[in-house]
């Protein structure tokens, strides 16, 4: 399974000369379009792909940083750690003067994450040139820059994304650690691996592999870098459960418990196993069809995929972005093979097209990708009125009270879109509409909504979902209306069920 590093001058298809100034400039105009596809559109469209981006991670974030917000049922029941959401608090809290309400945090988080993201370009160059030479690697990080794939999820808050970005890095410096700062390489690849693990228990399989991989032939003198850098965020997992839960490790264990020995997860939807199959040739497309020529210069990439993509399939619940990690590794594999099918094509025309049109090739392929992707994505997004009707209410000073008139609490993007420390109501009938209408003095509502009481006037519609607003305070509300109360009955009602196995 050993990549094959081959020097530049063994392709038959190179690109020209280029100086260094020339490669530096290219890759930071890259890098800067990466970025700035990613920001902008995250930016442009409010819309959310599961509601887990905001309420299990931002979320708690924003609790942290700020002292309140919607505590979902697997927060309480302390299945979740509390190690990403510590790391985007801190984002908030330095960025929340960078816009009103909750907007500076907000596009501070997207920065962050994006600027993290870009690790995948770094991982796309860095490997493609180093198995298969320059060419492979501008193509590798123009795919991995402009997908569409990598755009739309590169600065949302999951867990997998976060993993993800972590991971490649760390699969690049163990594979290729070498010369006198071998052993710093192989720490920081154990860490990065540890790390993407600890966010993602799922990629343990894949990442047991890559560090058998490192190790070979040289257990005895690698051992202990690898397993030393392993073993630090595994330990810091560990000790912030211990201060923030019960015990170490709490959050890994009520993870596996609820979601594999009580099959929580599958409550959400099943799958049959092939999903993920059909999930990854939706989303790249016919780039797809040059990863098994990638495969052939680069089998570990090929063999990490491969791992990801089948122990997540034995997982009855099924989602497109639990395979995130994938794709930017696919994405490099393709495009190295998209090089090596030309530098060995007998086809005389091919070779004298030149690098340019090469390149240029290759990018037409890639935009077709991402359209392909784009469809498939674009059919399980949903778009959130609510969320940008909370986005706006965190702008206005004078909201004492929120009530939710047949519009579900997940869709409105939490305390994370409305910063305002207020009663958040769920009002699901006529009836407690007119009880609680006091206790509150804005309703989101859908357009055409019949029967709202008359002292709240329409302001403003986003999506079929509108703000009425009403003059004077708020009384005392309810608190058994209040979204928190339901959440902590959840988390009742999902400790007491019975284990799948009964």
């Amino acid at each position: 399974m050993q990549d094959n590093p081959r020097e530049l001058k063994d392709s038959q298809v190179q690109p020209g000369a280029f100086s260094r100034n020339q490669a530096i400039a290219g890759c930071l105009l890259l890098v800067l379009i990466a970025l700035g596809l990613r920001v902008g559109l995250a930016e442009s469209i409010t819309t959310v792909f599961q509601p887990d981006e905001i309420f299990q991670s931002l979320e708690p974030a924003h609790r942290l940083t700020y002292g309140y917000g919607i505590v979902t049922w697997e927060w309480i029941v302390g299945m979740r750690s509390w190690v990403l959401p510590f790391f985007l608090a801190a984002v908030m809290r330095l960025t929340g003067w960078m816009g009103a309400g909750s907007s500076g945090y907000r596009f501070g988080v997207t920065v962050a994450l994006s600027v993290l993201s870009l690790t995948s370009v770094w991982f796309a160059y860095a490997w493609a040139r180093r198995v298969s030479g320059v060419l492979a690697a501008w193509i590798a990080a123009l795919a991995c820059a402009l997908h569409f794939t990598l755009v739309y999820f590169s600065p949302r808050a999951f867990s997998e994304v976060v993993a993800a970005h972590v991971l490649l890095p760390g699969l690049y410096f163990g594979s290729f650690a070498e010369g006198k700062h071998e052993k710093s390489r192989l720490f920081l690849a154990g860490a990065l691996c540890g790390l993407a693990v600890c966010l993602r228990l799922q990629l343990a399989p894949a990442v047991l592999v890559a560090i058998v991989y490192f190790l070979y032939p040289r257990w005895r003198q690698r051992c202990l870098p690898v397993l030393g850098g392993f073993v630090l965020p595994v330990l810091l997992f560990g000790l912030v459960d211990k201060i923030t839960w019960s015990y170490p490790w709490q959050s890994f264990v009520v993870y596996f418990v609820m979601n594999v020995v009580r099959g929580r997860a599958s409550t959400y939807g099943t799958d049959p196993w092939y999903a993920y199959a059909e999930d990854l040739l939706r989303l790249l497309g016919p780039w797809l069809l040059f990863i098994w020529h990638g495969a052939r210069r680069s089998p570990f990439l090929a063999a990490i995929v491969l791992i990801i993509v089948v122990s997540h399939s034995f997982l009855a619940h099924k989602e497109i972005r639990f395979i995130y990690p994938v794709v930017p590794i696919a994405l490099t594999l393709a495009s190295v093979g998209f090089v090596e099918l030309l530098s060995k094509s007998k086809l005389k025309f091919v070779l004298r097209l030149g690098s340019r049109a090469i390149f240029a090739t290759s990018l037409v392929v890639i935009l077709i990708s991402s359209l392909f992707s784009l469809y498939a994505i674009r059919g399980k997004v949903k778009s959130m009125g609510a969320m940008r009707a909370m986005a706006a209410l965190s702008r206005e000073e004078n909201v004492c009270g929120v009530g939710l008139y047949n519009v579900p609490w997940w869709s409105t993007g939490g305390e994370t879109y409305l910063h305002h420390n207020v009663p958040l109501l769920e009002l699901d009938s006529p009836s407690r509409l007119e009880a609680d209408s006091g206790d509150v003095n804005v309703l989101l509502a859908p357009e055409n909504s019949p029967g709202l009481p008359g002292a709240f006037t329409k302001t403003e519609c986003w999506n079929q979902i509108c703000v009425l607003k009403r003059p004077g305070g708020c009384a005392v509300a309810p608190a058994a209306d209040e979204v928190n109360t339901y959440m902590r009955q959840e988390a009742v009602d999902a400790e007491s069920a019975p284990d799948s196995k009964h």
